[in-house]
């Protein structure tokens, strides 16, 4: 996902000593349990670690699913997700009250929650969220719908023997808390003086008059800090 000038840039600013860290990034970091295992292995077969003939059906799924996000990138991801943990457990400075990926360009939206994987001996003190919003998205097949509220089951965890040694492990683990929604929406986050306050707002047209158009409430979120 960035090259190693991009990634130095981006380490500089993962720090702490303020009271939230937004990082904007249009691709999302958490995706769905399932999604997010599915373009990881995508990586590992296009990159031949299950041998050549492997590696062209990989690389084939990687380019006709587009599996392009920061799943599909491990070694950028868990560096990402190293510096997270060591910003939200106090090791590159005060620990914020949240760290927060603010994403979209998905077709859908919704919310995760994340912590450390138990193995690492981190303790996190800061909330990490993932909030995703797709404002203007492609409309998805139910197919598709059917497929990401599948994927959105479960939690974030190592992928078992299939992956050993082939994937680099994370040091975050994570699940869904709210969502998915496919209509197109404007999120707004609000920072309150104890919590997080995510809104998805969708439009509605009412009596046939797309000029008087109002907006309806999809979902609020609070997440306690």
């Amino acid at each position: 996902m960035l090259d190693d000038a991009e990634l130095a840039w981006l380490d500089e600013r993962m720090r702490g000593d303020v009271d939230h860290l937004l990082v904007g990034t249009s691709l999302p970091v958490l995706l769905a349990p399932a999604l997010h295992h599915s373009e990881a292995l995508g990586e590992a077969l296009a990159q031949g670690r299950f041998g050549k003939v492997a590696g062209r059906f990989g690389e084939w799924v990687r380019t006709t699913a587009d599996l392009e996000h920061w799943a599909a990138f491990q070694e950028g991801f868990v560096d990402l997700a190293r510096m997270t943990v060591e910003v939200a457990s106090g090791r590159r400075g005060r620990a914020p009250r949240s760290v927060t990926f603010l994403s979209g360009d998905v077709h859908h939206s919704y919310v995760v929650g994340a912590w450390a994987d138990p193995r690492s001996g981190a303790r996190l003190v800061s909330r990490v969220v993932q909030a995703t919003c797709s404002p203007i998205r492609n409309p998805l097949p139910a197919y598709m719908k059917v497929v990401i509220r599948a994927a959105a089951l479960g939690k974030a965890r190592p992928t078992g023997r299939l992956l050993a040694g082939k994937v680099p492990r994370s040091p975050l683990r994570w699940e869904l808390t709210r969502g998915p929604w496919f209509d197109n929406n404007l999120a707004v986050l609000e920072l309150l003086g104890d919590r997080l306050r995510f809104r998805w707002s969708g439009g509605e047209v009412r009596d046939g008059r797309p000029t008087h158009a109002t907006l309806r409430t999809v979902a609020e979120v609070d997440v306690p800090t």
